[in-house]
């Protein structure tokens, strides 16, 4: 039997769906990339904005659709099922099996007996059935839920509070992905500062995979302003696998929308802890991820906004369009933004940030840098240094007389750039 799987939304549907993946390859089933193929479709649904729960319905029809046509089970799973169940069981019979935020093996189950289920999201599972791809990194999940309460976040209403895996699991799953190939493994959670093991921290986790032994490279996605502490930045500075990155989403930087957020308010005090990671870590690549559009937000609101970035320079930056979720106290809030209004002014931030980007391209040409192989392409191979997180930042675009394969690591020296990617030739 043939199965396609498509996956939305987060890096962490992405470690959960390589699970799924391998476990039916395990009981004999056939992955096949293209639809009109598969017996089987499982979507795995983002449901954390409009749109990508719009993104995900559209998914589900074109299943359906083809259903009219053939014969195929239809599973949907994931974050929009766990939020709308009830909806979308009412509005969209023809899917044969609607499952929540559950883990791998449930999803399994429905492709043999389809069945609906929601129940109370859990981050473990049985990880050795990860589906060992062709990529060079791997998503590990540390955690679920959020114990956060940012007006603007309908994921605690999703996934409920915060929900760790023990540092031993989470280490016997690392261990398991460098020994099968694995180069760099990019560790994800709603904010992996909360992370907690009884009496344990993050840093403590973070130790203990900087003991591994092997040559690989540990990325962090999203850590909270506060969390992001002097032992932290320390860590990460003498520790032999972590890569020079900080991935520290600040939303927005006027202390008004930032108290509307229920975030940190401080504008200062994250001035501060930027230059604080700069100062110690001299290449240290920041990253952050900004809002527009929030209800009572100004003009004057978003100049604060792009004088903060112009200040601080982030090395990468992403921003979106405030979604108006309901359940979420924002969305009571009155003073909502027009979405051309938002539009413009995300416009304008990612202007002002290309700009900056193309800056910051430009001071790495003559650099020699450390680049992971992940394709070729008409002779050019595509590739990323510790700077850029996959699916999310740039490219290294670079020619080599030596013959690469995925995974490989090669020393490139700098030659050209653009806004978001660089150009050079191995050494």
């Amino acid at each position: 039997m043939k199965v396609w799987i498509d996956v939305l939304g987060c890096p962490k549907n992405e470690a959960d769906s390589s699970v799924v993946t391998e476990l039916l390859i395990q009981k004999g089933y056939e992955i096949v990339n293209d639809l009109e193929k598969a017996d089987v479709a499982i979507i795995n649904t983002c449901g954390f904005i409009t749109a990508a729960k719009e993104e995900s319905i559209n998914e589900i029809f074109r299943v359906v659709h083809l259903k009219q046509k053939k014969a195929i089970k239809l599973i949907v799973h994931g974050c929009l099922v766990q939020r709308y169940l009830t909806e979308l069981r009412n509005e969209i019979p023809e899917v044969d099996s609607f499952l929540g935020v559950v883990v791998p093996q449930k999803v399994v189950e429905a492709v043999e007996k389809p069945y609906d289920f929601v129940g109370l999201p859990q981050p473990i599972y049985d990880f050795s059935g990860r589906k060992m791809n062709d990529k060079p990194y791997a998503y590990v999940k540390i955690g679920d839920g959020c114990n956060r309460q940012c007006s603007f976040c309908a994921i605690p209403l999703i996934k409920g509070p915060l929900k760790n895996r023990t540092i031993e699991d989470v280490i016997k799953e690392v261990v398991f992905l460098v020994m099968n190939g694995k180069r760099e493994i990019v560790l994800v959670s709603q904010d992996l500062t909360q992370y907690r093991d009884k009496s344990k921290t993050l840093l403590d986790l973070l130790y203990a995979i900087d003991k591994i032994k092997g040559n690989f490279w540990v990325r962090l996605l999203y850590l909270y302003p506060d969390g992001v502490t002097n032992e932290l930045i320390g860590f990460v500075k003498n520790s032999h696998h972590f890569l020079h990155y900080f991935d520290i989403p600040i939303q927005h930087a006027s202390p008004k929308i930032l108290e509307k957020m229920h975030r940190s308010s401080n504008v200062k005090d994250l001035e501060r802890k930027f230059l604080k990671i700069r100062e110690v870590i001299k290449d240290a690549i920041i990253r952050t991820t900004v809002m527009v559009g929030f209800p009572g937000e100004t003009k004057e609101d978003v100049e604060e906004l792009v004088e903060f970035m112009q200040k601080i320079k982030f090395d990468k930056l992403g921003a979106f369009i405030y979604s108006d979720e309901e359940g979420t106290p924002a969305h009571s809030l009155g003073q909502k933004i027009p979405k051309t209004v938002a539009k413009k002014r995300y416009d304008r931030v990612m202007q002002v940030q290309k700009k900056i980007s193309f800056e910051k391209n430009r001071s790495h040409v003559g650099k020699i840098l450390d680049v992971m192989v992940e394709s070729r392409e008409s002779g050019v191979y595509i590739g990323r240094s510790y700077m850029d997180a996959p699916e999310i930042d740039g490219y290294v675009h670079f020619t080599s007389s030596k013959i690469l394969k995925s995974g490989d690591v090669l020393k490139v020296k700098i030659k050209n750039w653009e806004s978001y990617d660089l150009e050079g030739v191995g050494l």
